[in-house]
């Protein structure tokens, strides 16, 4: 191996720049440590919103087996209407609930749009930091 010869001011012009770029690389890890700092506060307050995120799914579903509830509750009573009423015409008060029961169908039908837009975004960015955190260093 051929080393070549420096003068000494070439050897001591190297030192300089060495200890630049040291200079430069603990800056580059003070402001590391600060962004990971920063980045663990962040994680914990995206746990939490993922944690109220589950309490959310569970919330709705709940919410549908009460609209499940609700619509056979409806639909014996229109049976029963139907069987009571020779000309097969529904009353006013099962006309009302139809209408009820309408409107709550539409109204979960568009929270569920909304939570599954949400939920597909929100883990769908979930697996990117995951992947991007594994495949580091």
């Amino acid at each position: 191996m051929n080393v070549k010869t420096q003068s000494a001011a070439e050897t001591h012009a190297d030192h300089r720049h060495w200890q630049s770029d040291v200079a430069c690389w603990q800056d580059d890890i003070q402001n590391w440590r600060t962004e990971h700092s920063t980045a663990l506060v962040q994680l914990q307050e995206t746990m939490q919103r993922i944690q109220d995120h589950g309490k959310s799914l569970e919330s709705h579903a709940n919410t549908l087996l009460a609209l499940e509830e609700s619509l056979e509750h409806h639909e014996k009573s229109l049976a029963a209407c139907l069987k009571d009423n020779p000309e097969n015409v529904a009353d006013d008060p099962l006309n009302a609930q139809h209408a009820k029961q309408a409107q709550l169908h539409q109204t979960q039908q568009e929270a569920h749009e909304r939570i599954k837009k949400h939920h597909h975004t929100a883990m769908a960015q979930v697996a990117i930091l995951k992947a991007a955190l594994e495949a580091a260093v």
